[in-house]
């Protein structure tokens, strides 16, 4: 089976978060949001702070 990625941009209220998990659940595939943040902080040692602040600009890494 081929990876999947799907994104979801969204802003403050608009119900991204729980969009995504029914999407993710109806599709059968996994589903990462704040764990996702988590995993790279650790693996990288980062902070989770850093890692949210910074990871959108692709130009530090």
């Amino acid at each position: 089976m081929a990876n999947r990625v799907i994104t979801i941009s969204r802003e403050f209220g608009s119900g991204g978060r729980t969009i995504g998990r029914k999407v993710a659940e109806r599709l059968g595939i996994s589903c990462y949001d704040a764990e996702l943040i988590q995993k790279i902080a650790d693996e990288s040692g980062y902070s989770t702070e850093f890692i949210q602040q910074e990871g959108e600009d692709p130009s530090w890494g």
